[in-house]
């Protein structure tokens, strides 16, 4: 294909974002108004490579593709398309021996939230190409199953395109279990936690804390009672030379309209999102100071887990456990108790993972640290639930229908693998995703030896049916060797100064490094790279 009469219009842009700069730049898309793109040929090139992959991932797993209608048109039912597939079913299916079936289709959807256009992206692109597929199944063994198949299925798929991604664990609103695909980038708008040393990864603000074993060959002192000299417990215990990690802090929440206090190491941050994950199902509140000192009879600065009324549930984090010799309020008018020790002093009813992690903790599982990095969910999996209690299988069965969703953002995996697949130059596209093999340039095409050197290696690289973008565009060779390194096509090569002794420089984009090569060579080692590639 000449470039002269391939549509690649380049462009610059104030995003941020990388992925946007690299493909803006290199004439792949272009935002249009706020969260809207144009795709141009080479970006429709990369994607249909990106979908050829899901669709063989997808039929290996008996997974076949359909085409429902856009649903969000005026004349449109309204109905979802598990509805849609469902009155299929309960007219096609005659009876559950012909269940499970399993489906999918490739359709634009307008995501229902937009950040501001300060923050718009591709990543979060307000109109986004949306896999979605749906199994159904009347066996709840089965349903899981078919959910293992395609947890496989979107593993392949992310391999074979060279993606490096995580998979995390989590509950819908439904409360059903989640696996969201994730990759890392640094416009995502999700905060995630890594070990340096294993697989483990978190949201962040759902990241495990390290559990810390009490140092029990301390020696524990005997407790007192001590003045605070109207002071909180933070500047008393640092007047008293305490570190803030044997300091015990003490909240008083409303747990289904029941209170309970919640116990705190002092260098630690409550985490509301796993509190309320540690008492799920339950209404928790925060108690205002007046209704503190209604329940315990005493202000807030000086609640403690001591000389507490009768039946009052304690909770703590499990860094309490690892306190010694340390300071609580003692529910008394500014005092409070020295030398406290946890089990010895007071008691826990249940110790629980309710504090914030921050980067640098070690990771849960013992193994290297935790890093912090942004990034964002390119395809989930969800467990399979009841979309209806029955459904009439041709008028005569009646069927309980588990549904299982899977879903790929094929707007956001494109964007991250373009991020991936990038240097300071651009873009540098694998084999499997670029959008031509070869590109082949002329510095001077002026040049009569070089012209005539280009359309030989050009009509060989075609015979052996490479898909070769040929640089035949009047400008500088500067010019043509920068737009080249933006495209990031595999391989690049530069027919120059030495045409007439039939030498060209071949630069395998990976790599980086041009290298002289006779015209006689090309073939072979091009065949060698594109086979071990």
């Amino acid at each position: 294909m000449k470039q002269s009469g391939v549509f690649i219009p380049a462009a610059e842009t104030s995003n941020n974002c990388l992925a946007d700069q690299l493909l803006t730049q290199s004439g792949y898309v272009q935002e249009t108004s706020e969260g809207m793109y144009a795709y141009f040929p080479l970006a429709g090139k990369v994607l249909e490579n990106i979908k050829r992959v899901i669709r063989e991932e997808m039929e290996s797993a008996r997974v076949l593709e359909l085409d429902l209608p856009y649903e969000q048109f005026e004349h449109a039912t309204g109905k979802s398309d598990e509805m849609i597939l469902l009155s299929f079913i309960a007219k096609e299916v005659i009876s559950s021996e012909q269940l499970p079936i399993s489906v999918f289709h490739i359709k634009q959807n307008v995501r229902e939230t937009l950040h501001s256009i300060q923050e718009s992206s591709l990543l979060y692109a307000k109109e986004y190409s949306l896999v979605s597929g749906y199994s159904f199944h009347t066996d709840t063994d089965e349903a899981k199953e078919n959910g293992e198949t395609l947890f496989s299925v979107f593993s392949t798929i992310a391999n074979r395109i060279g993606l490096p991604y995580r998979v995390i664990e989590s509950q819908n609103a439904n409360g059903r279990t989640e696996y969201e695909f994730i990759a890392f980038s640094e416009c995502g708008k999700e905060s995630y936690a890594q070990s340096t040393d294993s697989s483990y990864t978190s949201k962040a603000v759902l990241a495990e804390a390290f559990q810390e074993e009490p140092l029990e060959s301390k020696k524990l002192k005997k407790a007192e009672k001590i003045s605070g000299h109207g002071k909180e417990i933070a500047p008393l215990a640092e007047s008293l030379g305490l570190d803030s990690s044997q300091t015990v802090q003490a909240f008083l929440y409303d747990i289904d309209s029941k209170p309970a206090l919640i116990l705190l190491r002092g260098d630690h941050e409550l985490n509301e999102m796993k509190l309320a994950k540690a008492f799920e199902g339950s209404t928790i509140r925060l108690l205002t100071p007046s209704e503190v000192k209604k329940e315990l009879g005493v202000e807030l600065n000086t609640i403690g887990p001591v000389q507490l009324p009768f039946g009052l549930p304690v909770y703590a984090d499990y860094g309490v456990s690892a306190i010694v010799n340390g300071i609580c309020g003692a529910n008394e008018k500014d005092t409070f108790l020295l030398n406290v020790n946890p089990e010895r002093d007071f008691t826990v009813d249940r110790y629980v993972d309710i504090r914030l992690v921050k980067e640098g903790e070690p990771s849960p599982d013992g193994n290297g640290t935790l890093t912090f990095r942004q990034g964002v969910t390119f395809a989930r999996i969800i467990e399979p639930e009841p979309v209806f209690s029955t459904i009439n299988v041709a008028n005569k069965e009646s069927l309980e229908i588990l549904t299982g969703y899977y879903y790929i953002d094929l707007t956001r995996l494109f964007a991250v693998t373009a991020e991936h697949f990038s240097d300071s130059l651009g873009l540098k596209w694998p084999i499997q995703l670029a959008p031509y093999d070869i590109h082949l340039l002329i510095e001077d095409i002026q040049n009569e030896s070089q012209q005539q050197l280009a359309e030989e290696i050009h009509s060989v690289m075609n015979g052996y049916r490479y898909r070769v973008l040929f640089d035949d565009r009047n400008v500088s060779p500067d010019s043509k060797r920068k737009t080249s390194n933006q495209l990031g096509v595999p391989v690049k090569i530069v027919v120059g100064d030495d045409a007439e002794a039939g030498m060209v420089q071949v630069t395998y984009r990976m790599m980086g490094e041009p290298v002289s090569m006779r015209k006689e060579e090309v073939t072979e080692k091009l065949q060698e790279f594109f086979r071990t590639e």
